[in-house]
């Protein structure tokens, strides 16, 4: 007895101080865990906990009617409070994999990284796995790094990591999504996906009422969670990149929808452009307030470019008029029927910046854009543009969008062009997208390194032509020919991109 005593003292006394302490402390709290839970969710421990009981202890022909209290506790738990629910699901089912999947072989795996450095008696000292959370579709390893060590270190070690674990096994482009990112000082989170959440495509997303319409966060995306992803558009410029067949269409026709109930009412007086000849935007002509594309007929093929850059020119000049009037008064523009957010949708942008054969066009429509992009912003002016090419030289002024959104892409150099490298380091590897999941896509806001892997909703032929019969835009002549659409007819209050004339009353008639 008293060896065992010395023995244990030993060991002790080899422990760090910090070490032994957390060990104490992990073992004084550990009972009190299920306490707290009780604590957060009295209703649900209670229910659940009186069903365990009963299946424990009930005797005879009680057993029966006791494992069906539980099996409908828990149903009954998932439904009414699936947040609670899913957190202990997830805390539960990730202590059981720590130790079947991941702590049997951590050390050695490490090691194997190269994350783990040899102690002074030369035995391998590994960083610590602190606890693991599977969620429905990937497990989060919270690892307390080793002194001296960095994110940056793991970050680089991803794909060693994925194939120490086998992460991938039956599906090669999981080893992508491994990321490794740091959530406090000396801890970093390390995600193993297990499946993929966004391998479905999504169904078209129900328009919010008109009251519940928030042009800062639009529901248009399923994320890998599972939960909605409300993409900000107002006070935001967005440029979406994407191969051939990548969903750059579901992007547009998700946002659109979103809006609908908005452009019904006059709040949203959405701008289009499609140099494709109509035929992406035109289906949905209805919809918009002013459209323009290029059938190839009528008119000359520069007579219809020029027609492009002319609402470009409209729109800027928008932004400036309002831009002028709103100076001193607030630095952020509230749409209102009167006044609305007007979003100019532009598909095929690298065309219009830099393909076009006509240079003076493409000099103005630069021009123009320069200013929607600059001054814009404020004032309820939005632009969003569509292109395949993401080189500089294509767009210049990538860099005034503060939104991103990069689809499929070709190469790794593409997708680091449209998201920025760290957010590539962080995952975002939009080349690794298979071609059979169209709308799935990274997107990024300036100012996080953090990009969001989201599928956006599939809005189908039907879908458009339901949105243009339930959600015109309101006095907008709903044959397309390819021309310019003339726009609502002047109402009291309502402002037109126009020169200001003086006053405010001439420039609302107007």
């Amino acid at each position: 007895m008293s060896g065992n005593l010395s023995t244990a003292v030993t060991l002790a006394s080899k422990l760090p101080l910090g070490r032994l302490a957390r060990l104490v402390l992990r073992l004084v709290l550990l009972p009190l865990r299920p306490f707290v839970w009780a604590a957060r969710h009295p209703i649900m421990s209670a229910t659940v906990t009186g069903s365990v009981a009963l299946a424990v202890f009930a005797d005879g022909w009680l057993r029966l009617p006791a494992a069906v209290s539980l099996i409908v506790a828990v149903v009954v738990w998932r439904r009414v409070h699936p947040s609670s629910f899913a957190a202990v699901r997830a805390w539960v089912l990730g202590g059981l994999r720590a130790n079947l999947v991941y702590r049997w072989r951590w050390r050695r795996n490490m090691t194997a990284c190269g994350l783990a450095v040899r102690n002074k008696d030369g035995d391998p000292v590994a960083p610590r796995l602190v606890r693991v959370i599977s969620r429905p579709s990937r497990d989060e390893l919270r690892v307390r790094m080793l002194p001296g060590q960095t994110p940056e270190l793991y970050t680089n070690n991803v794909a060693a990591l994925a194939h120490s674990f086998h992460v991938g096994r039956t599906h090669p482009e999981y080893i992508d999504r491994v990321t490794a990112r740091c959530v406090r000082s000396g801890t970093v989170i390390i995600v193993f996906p297990r499946a993929d959440p966004l391998e479905r495509s999504v169904p078209k997303f129900d328009p919010p009422s008109l009251d519940r319409l928030d042009l800062e966060g639009v529901p248009v995306a399923r994320m890998d969670d599972g939960g909605t992803y409300r993409m900000p558009l107002l006070y935001k410029h967005v440029l979406v990149a994407g191969a051939s067949g990548a969903g750059k269409g579901s992007v547009l026709w998700s946002a659109i929808n979103a809006l609908a109930p908005g452009i019904a009412s006059g709040l949203v007086q959405p701008y289009g452009i499609d140099p494709k000849g109509g035929m992406e935007l035109a289906l949905g002509c209805g919809v918009f307030a002013r459209l323009v594309y290029d059938t190839g007929e009528g008119k000359s093929a520069e007579d219809k470019a020029e027609e492009m850059v002319e609402l470009v020119e409209q729109v800027a000049e928008l932004a400036r008029t309002r831009a002028a009037r709103l100076a001193g008064s607030t630095r952020k523009h509230v749409p209102t029927t009167a006044e609305p957010y007007v979003p100019l949708f532009i598909d095929e942008l690298a065309f219009l910046t830099a393909y076009m054969p006509y240079k003076k066009l493409r000099e103005r429509f630069n021009q123009a854009l320069a200013v929607v992009l600059s001054q814009g912003r404020a004032v309820g002016v939005s632009a969003v543009g569509f292109l395949q090419d993401p080189r500089k030289e294509i767009v210049e002024l990538r860099n005034l969008f503060q939104l991103k959104i990069a689809l499929r892409l070709d190469t790794e150099e593409e997708s680091q062009m449209v998201l920025g490298k760290a957010a590539y380091t962080n995952g975002a590897h939009c080349e690794a997208i298979p071609m059979s999941t169209p709308g799935v896509g990274y997107v990024l806001i300036d100012g996080n390194p953090h990009p969001e892997r989201v599928r956006f909703t599939e809005v189908t032929d039907d879908d458009i032509a339901e949105l243009v019969r339930t959600y015109p835009s309101p006095g907008v002549e709903r044959t397309c020919d390819g021309h310019l659409m003339p726009p609502a007819p002047p109402t009291a209050g309502q402002l037109h991109a126009v020169p200001d004339t003086g006053t405010e009353d001439e420039g609302q008639a107007a």
